[in-house]
């Protein structure tokens, strides 16, 4: 499980409530254990939801204020509703026939889904993924050293400090080891200060961050955060030093 799956299950699933299944729980505790900067955003988010329930049991509510509201709200409720009845029909019926006619817009105007464009996208080799997902910023995938794309897991977009960039995702199950690809360039980051000599950062976790540049452009580079012993077990061996 990556951060991002990490973070959409955190989100969307009451932060490990019990909505979560229990091989989806059990592969997000493992990715909690091994990821400082997930776990560390579940104790902050934890952290604040805890200050904000405090917060609101400590506001005092008055003994009296149950009443006056029950009175004050019975005493206005005759008068209110006769008003609100006649405007909120009209704006009913309006909002009725305004949605209505909008529904019936988009479906006179939405594109007929063919059968053969959704295999032609399941049907891709692996360069087409790479080369659409990386056409979207104008982009072409010239690594100085050649990936093998035959490891080729997915292409999609990624966040990467808060901006969206090209991530390809490679894995070898010979050698039990992932790599992620992301693609930057002069104007998302300025990536020339991790060094793009092939320099290989290395965490305390096992993860490691190679900086590759492009064989072309030199606006273009590419950052690699990989698991196994070298970065050569995700490239074509011709690439190989």
């Amino acid at each position: 499980m990556d951060c991002e799956t990490a973070r959409l299950m955190l989100t969307f699933f009451g932060r490990r409530e019990a909505e979560l299944d229990p091989e989806d729980m059990s592969s997000l505790d493992a990715h909690m254990a091994a990821c400082p900067a997930c776990a560390a955003r579940l104790r902050d988010e934890q952290a604040f939801d805890g200050r904000v329930a405090k917060a609101m049991l400590a506001v005092p509510i008055p003994a009296t204020l149950r009443g006056k509201i029950a009175d004050s709200l019975a005493a206005d409720r005759g008068t209110w509703f006769r008003h609100r009845a006649i405007t909120l029909g009209g704006a009913a019926a309006a909002l009725v026939l305004g949605f209505g006619g909008y529904v019936a817009f988009q479906i006179q105007t939405a594109p007929t889904l063919r059968a053969d464009t959704v295999l032609a996208l399941e049907e891709q080799t692996s360069e087409q993924k790479v080369a659409r997902v990386l056409a979207k910023h104008g982009l072409r995938f010239n690594p100085q050293r050649a990936f093998d794309l035959g490891q080729l897991a997915d292409a999609s977009m990624s966040d990467l400090q808060g901006r969206e960039v090209p991530m390809l995702y490679f894995r070898n199950l010979r050698k039990n080891s992932h790599a992620k690809v992301y693609v930057v360039s002069d104007r998302t980051f300025n990536w020339k200060t991790l060094n793009p000599e092939d320099q290989v950062f290395q965490s305390k976790l096992g993860y490691q961050v190679a900086v590759m540049p492009d064989a072309i452009r030199g606006d273009v580079g590419y950052i690699v955060v990989f698991t196994g012993d070298s970065l050569d077990v995700f490239l074509e061996s011709t690439s190989s030093p």
